[in-house]
């Protein structure tokens, strides 16, 4: 049986630590990829069932922004995963499809969860809107930036496995 060499054990917790870091930063990067995803009132992870992110649970929108590639596409918006009757960019302050990663919504409060059906936006945040005008996103889009971290984490996974000789 091989014995841990002095300090083996502070650079897997320091791995650990830094595994740890990453998720919760990939957290906050999907806040990002999302219109308005901070602003929805008493969620901070609107892709969980939880609302918070604690649990690794996703809800609807969650699972449908998981198949959309973890970006904001076209069909994304105009879902509605929550069938209240609202598409997920009227509930979100996108109601044309139009935002990308960076830009400011149409709207910034009133949004409502998009995988809660007892809470809908007001109609009148878009009613005056002519989307018909707009360019809207494109219907798919390149792989997020969270897709980097993916790569960072199984690469520190394999730095701990190489560090306790496992691989």
């Amino acid at each position: 049986m091989k014995t841990a060499r002095p300090g083996t054990l502070l650079l897997v917790a320091a791995a650990v630590a830094t595994l740890s870091s990453v998720e919760v930063e990939a957290k906050e990067e999907f806040v990002k990829l999302i219109p308005n995803a901070a602003r929805v009132p008493g969620v901070s992870a609107i892709g969980h069932t939880d609302g918070t992110g604690a649990s690794s649970a996703n809800n609807d929108f969650g699972k449908a922004f998981d198949s959309a590639g973890k970006v904001w596409t076209l069909d994304l918006c105009k879902a509605d995963t929550d069938g209240d009757g609202q598409t997920n960019g009227q509930e979100l302050g996108d109601p044309c499809c139009e935002w990308t990663h960076g830009a400011q919504p149409r709207w910034t409060s009133g949004v409502s969860h998009p995988s809660d059906a007892t809470k809908t936006s007001n109609e009148s945040l878009w009613a005056k809107i002519d989307c018909s005008n707009v360019t809207t996103i494109a219907a798919s889009s390149a792989a997020s930036p969270a897709t980097g971290t993916a790569s960072m984490v199984t690469i520190a996974a394999l730095g701990v496995a190489a560090m306790l000789n496992l691989v």
